[in-house]
């Protein structure tokens, strides 16, 4: 596969760009609770985008290394009409699973969904950014398993899967990714 720089520059830079779109509307949201509060009820900390270590380092970085491979398949002709639309209907469909399963009670606020059934704007920004770069990653999956993905594109997607899965990995680690723990409202009693 003919690996092209002018192509990983632009995606590099529309990624930045976008990242930078979901930062502004988070710092410009008014009512989002500051960032290191607790959440009512919680010792848990209200999160951030630069406190997640998939947007801080994982986006910025993984993300478009991923969506590289799907632009040169582009750029080579690879993608076809089905797979356009099948791109697209795994960007809704993901998209769609994403907010359900955050606006739901049991969701730890954080900058995206900052309590139980609402959704920030940047919230909105980041998960059609979701489900598009996950899209993208799946069919560029497949062209790799079929021989399309090779070179130095194969390898910089390769690393950016691999960068990914570890920052989900730190996730876990530090808990950013724990589910709402309402803390129990003990009586005490005296002698």
């Amino acid at each position: 596969m003919e690996f092209s720089w002018t192509i990983l520059a632009v995606v590099f830079v529309a990624n930045l760009f976008w990242v930078g779109v979901m930062f502004a509307a988070q710092q410009l949201d008014k009512s989002l609770p500051p960032r290191h509060s607790l959440i009512p009820g919680t010792n848990q900390k209200f999160l951030y985008m630069q406190d997640w270590y998939t947007m801080k380092y994982g986006d910025v970085v993984a993300v478009p290394l991923i969506v590289n491979a799907f632009v040169h398949l582009v750029a080579l002709g690879y993608i076809s009409g089905v797979q356009w639309a099948i791109t697209f209907m795994l960007s809704l469909l993901l998209t769609i699973i994403g907010i359900k399963s955050c606006l739901g009670p049991g969701h730890k606020p954080d900058q995206g969904f900052p309590e139980a059934g609402k959704i920030s704007l940047q919230g909105k920004l980041h998960m059609p950014y979701f489900g598009i770069g996950w899209s993208m990653g799946l069919v560029s999956f497949y062209h790799l398993v079929i021989g399309h993905v090779s070179g130095p594109v194969l390898w910089l997607g390769l690393f950016g899967a691999v960068f990914y899965i570890a920052m989900l990995g730190m996730e876990f680690k530090s808990g950013n990714f724990d589910s709402l723990k309402k803390e129990s409202l003990g009586t005490t009693t005296g002698p």
